[in-house]
């Protein structure tokens, strides 16, 4: 008998036993409450989704893995809200031959995102912060060091809202992403290394803002990770403890965490990540003065957590998903419906999505990169919400693209669909 076949009998039997013993106590289920199993969780694996019926899907997903060369991959698929398929391709480990599965954890890269805008709008479902808030100077969110060697006095007038749909002011045309230039920073401020974000605050703020605020989009990394410092200010803790106490915990998301920089600081079910890019030797971000390969000591991961460094399961990002969905039909949204709104269709003169990368109707989707990670989170139409994440950086790109049109064909495929939620076996 297959472990999964073990547990939908022994789920079963259970729900038959509870059905005879409770006649005359019908209590209704409150849908907010993510519901409790009845047996014992289990970190899913493969064979829990290696169904005959779900094999469109599996077809498309090794298409995406042989245009792009991909190395490994984890897809999670959930219909109505109802996780009905989750399962990894290719390897974790090319070099010792280590299968992907559903538990092995993926960086997500930008898709962290869209983690940060959901912790900043919990703040604002709960009275604690306003989107109009400002985020500097007396009547900000943020004060004192190193908030305060401003030399633009427009500065002051950004906003909470103007960080996340990315129209706070900044450009990248001039000095290039902050984010990602220790060695500019270094040199040009001669500060010590490693650089920390302290530098990279006073960095930013003693120089020009070339737009006034909610004027003009321009994505932005830096705008993102000073969302973190919001976070901890208003929520009074570190900003990952806090995401994980208020938003992840809560709600049986138990796995994901902010990733580390070196190969050396994996998680035991992390990933290995490959860049198969030309240019994937560079200068470590650490002032080393080495030469790296890309995926390890390129960037400062840690440091850039809540706009790009958090480490998730495919399966994780779909329970975060059901919680901002809109659908409500087995979870109930954590965010009011004004706000999942706003979220969805932005606030102010310029109409951009909070956290999402981008909406076409119905259709949600956030993307996330960085050397050796390619991921695309989607809410999708009639009920459909899904998530690939690849351990590799493809040659030549494309990845948003094959990998959405591959998996929507999947997905349309599929004549029927497996009734029991995988959200209730796994852990």
């Amino acid at each position: 008998m297959s472990i999964r076949t073990w547990l939908v009998t022994a789920f079963s039997l259970i729900i038959i036993v509870i059905t005879l013993t409770a006649v005359n106590r019908y209590e209704p289920i409150e849908p907010a409450k993510p519901a409790i199993p009845l047996i014992d969780k289990v970190p899913l694996t493969n064979e829990m989704s290696d169904f005959k019926g779900l094999e469109p899907v599996d077809s498309m997903v090794n298409r995406v893995m042989r245009s792009l060369r991909l190395t490994g991959a984890t897809v999670a698929v959930v219909k109505d809200e109802k996780l009905v398929y989750a399962k990894g391709f290719g390897y974790a480990d090319k070099e010792n031959k280590i299968k992907v599965e559903p538990y092995h954890l993926f960086r997500i890269g930008s898709v962290s995102k869209l983690v940060t805008a959901i912790g900043v709008l919990k703040l604002v479902n709960d009275g604690k912060l306003s989107l109009d808030d400002y985020v500097f100077g007396d009547r900000g969110v943020l004060k004192g060091k190193p908030y305060d060697n401003i030399k633009n006095r427009n500065v002051y007038q950004i906003k909470v809202k103007h960080l996340l749909n990315h129209t706070a002011g900044w450009s990248l045309i001039t000095y290039g992403d902050p984010m990602f230039i220790p060695h500019k920073i270094h040199k040009m401020d001669n500060v010590k290394y490693p650089i920390e974000f302290d530098d990279v605050i006073r960095f930013v703020l003693k120089r020009h803002l070339p737009y006034r605020p909610g004027t003009r989009f321009e994505y932005s990394n830096f705008g993102y990770t000073l969302l973190g410092r919001v976070i901890e200010e208003v929520g009074g803790d570190d900003y990952e403890d806090w995401i994980k106490e208020e938003i992840l915990s809560p709600n049986g998301i138990k796995n994901m965490k902010i990733a580390g920089s070196f190969e050396n600081d994996r998680d035991k079910n992390e990933v290995k990540y490959y860049d198969n890019s030309p240019d994937n030797q560079i200068l470590a971000f650490d002032g080393s003065g080495k030469k790296i390969y890309k995926p390890y000591g390129a960037d400062d991961i840690e440091m850039l957590g809540p706009a790009g460094g958090w480490l998730a399961t495919g399966v994780d990002l779909m329970r975060l998903l059901v919680l901002v969905d809109g659908y409500s039909k087995r979870y109930k949204d954590i965010l009011s419906p004004d706000l999942i709104d706003k979220m969805v269709n932005g606030v102010g003169g310029i109409k951009r999505p909070l956290g999402w990368r981008s909406v076409r109707g119905e259709h949600w989707w956030r993307t996330g990169t960085l050397s050796g990670t390619s991921a695309l989170l989607t809410r999708d139409i009639n009920g459909y919400s899904w998530v690939i994440v690849a351990n590799t950086t493809p040659r030549r790109g494309g990845f948003p693209n094959t990998s959405r049109w591959a998996i929507r064909e999947g997905i349309k495929l599929v004549q029927d669909w497996p009734s029991e939620d995988l959200f209730q076996l796994s852990e």
